[in-house]
């Protein structure tokens, strides 16, 4: 049995040997391997979104700007591998951006994948289309976002100090050893904007900083924007000139898109009493108006070269009473009367032709003095006789003697309590009329009811008296702010009273031309308009004359 199972098995090898001989090959046999994949799938949750750094949604040149997309992983594995694939058509002059390395992005997490894009100074106008991609390497990539964006050209700036005012408490003129306060008007006059704008302050010797900044650094000034910048200054007894130059240097981000300016003070030349506030808002982009510190009448002024050296002007702006009056507040003070007076006193001398030596210009004044310039200028005009001229302007405060009614004009040294030092409004009156000049024009930015521009005098006690009416004398026409118990209002916004502003506004427009009539009628029409409208008051001048030129003085010019 045995022996039979060994011939069998080797029959059987046999001839399996001779077939595999006769084929001449092994049998094959092959195997399918799967490859197994574990793909990120990447889900875009937030669209791509732009930002730049000014927020004005627009590519500006020499900016950086960034678009992002926010995306999650919500597939198998990890996003590994992964580009930030940007592209643009358009105006691409000018832009630099580039694909960029994504982290990994793991399984069930989210990531903002940014695309940065930079902005030259050859940027220009137009519209660039970007195409946003999140690349992954097998081909589980996101779908492509296109972004357009506008384009926009370098625009320069230009950083200028546009207007500067000098400000004090302490008298009435710049003078040595005494303490001033220069204020300057930065603004960047163009559409660029302008950054890291650099303002240095530079002095003569002999004067000196008491309070500011030598040095100052705004980031930003936007188009349009304006800056006020205050140094409190003081000049000292060895200073030899006249005049005081004083240089502003001025530089931003480029080094040439800034004008230094050298602003040259006079010596006693008058000072104003209240700072200016500027709203520091940039503007829209329209047309740039150049900013100020003075209102619009106080610059171009009409210019009359010929000086009639028969007229004369008598000028009085009081506005500080508290300083000279202890237990008064500033807000008794006349807000803007001196500079009223100032401006009133210019176009005296530019456009009415009044000679600089005919003129009796007094700020502050005490009742002494405004007694004694008054009579010296009256009797200087009555040399004259009837060629004579006389203009009277006066900015301050009037004051009703309780019991008569009488008004007065009040010095900064004469309480409303006692009103034995003031000046009878009516005796100024006959005073004038009684030069026998042919022509007496008075202005009054003043009320005589007790109130004031903010405060009256005695603003606690709430006075309000309707002051007595007069005849006039001679040949006087008066101009005044107000009728009845009105208060005489200030324009906060021109940096002046009321009845003042329309009153230079209309000589500026006339090139001081007018006929009376016609200043009557535009100063009347204004002031009742733009008091209400800005003040919320009513506010209505009135115009009185007398008897001999009550047919004449509406054709009256200067």
């Amino acid at each position: 049995m045995k022996k039979t199972f060994i011939l069998s098995l080797f029959a059987c090898l046999l001839v399996c040997g001779l077939s595999a001989q006769n084929k001449g090959v092994s049998p094959t046999y092959s195997f399918n391997i799967a490859k197994k994949v574990q793909p990120p799938i990447l889900e875009v949750l937030q669209a791509p979104h732009f930002m730049d750094e000014n927020e004005n949604n627009a590519i500006d040149a020499n900016e950086k700007c960034m678009l992002s997309m926010k995306v999650k992983n919500s597939g198998y594995g990890d996003g590994l591998g992964l580009k930030a694939v940007i592209t643009a058509v358009g105006t691409t002059g000018g832009l630099t951006y580039a694909t960029a390395n994504v982290p990994v992005i793991k399984v069930g997490s989210e990531a903002t994948v940014q695309f940065p894009v930079t902005a030259g100074m050859n940027t220009q106008d137009g519209k660039v289309d970007f195409t946003l991609q999140i690349s992954e390497p097998n081909g589980f990539s996101t779908d492509k976002y296109q972004v357009s964006v506008n384009t926009r050209a370098f625009v320069s700036p230009l950083v200028q100090v546009v207007d500067y005012t000098i400000t004090g408490e302490n008298g009435n003129e710049l003078q040595k050893m005494k303490q001033f306060d220069l204020q300057l008007l930065l603004q960047n006059t163009q559409y660029g904007e302008a950054q890291k704008v650099k303002v240095e302050i530079q002095l003569p010797n002999n004067v000196f900083l008491l309070d500011g900044k030598e040095w100052m650094e705004f980031p930003l000034l936007a188009a349009g924007e304006k800056k006020s910048l205050v140094y409190s200054l003081i000049v000292n007894n060895a200073y030899e000139g006249a005049d005081i130059p004083i240089s502003i240097k001025l530089s931003e981000k480029y080094g040439k898109y800034a004008q230094d300016r050298t602003i040259r003070l006079n010596l006693n030349q008058p000072l104003a009493h209240n700072k200016i506030v500027v709203d520091a808002v940039a503007e829209n982009r329209k047309e740039i108006e150049i900013g100020s510190l003075r209102a619009d009448v106080d610059k171009n002024i009409p210019v009359n070269p010929t000086k009639n050296p028969n007229r004369f002007a008598i000028i009085i702006g009081n506005e500080d009473y508290h300083s000279y009056q202890p237990g008064l507040q500033s807000e008794s003070d006349v807000a803007f009367a001196v500079n009223d007076a100032s401006t009133f006193k210019a176009y005296c001398q530019s456009a009415m032709g009044v000679d600089e030596k005919n003129i009796a210009f007094l700020t502050n004044a005490t009742a002494a003095v405004m007694k004694q310039q008054i009579a010296k200028m009256l009797s200087l005009a009555q040399l004259k006789g009837s060629e004579a001229e006389i203009i009277f302007y006066y900015a301050g405060h009037g004051f009703p003697d309780e019991k008569t009614k009488e008004p007065y004009i009040i010095p900064v040294d004469v309480a409303g309590s006692d009103l034995t030092s003031a000046i009878p409004l009516y005796g100024l009156y006959r005073d004038l009329g009684a030069t026998q000049a042919q022509k007496v024009t008075v202005f009054l930015d003043a009320c005589f009811s007790g109130g004031g521009r903010d405060a009256g005098l005695m603003a606690a006690r709430a006075i309000r008296v309707t002051p007595k009416a007069g005849s006039l004398t001679g040949n006087v026409v008066v101009f005044a702010a107000t009728q009845e118990d009105q208060t005489a209002l200030p324009y906060q916004e021109k940096q002046h009273g009321m009845f003042t502003y329309f009153l230079l506004q209309k000589l500026q427009n006339s090139q001081a031309q007018c006929s009376y009539a016609e200043l009557d009628s535009y100063i009347r029409d204004h002031v009742a308009e733009y008091s209400l409208r800005v003040n919320n008051k009513k506010q209505t001048p009135s115009l009185n004359f007398a008897a001999p030129v009550a047919t004449s003085w509406s054709a009256w010019k200067f």
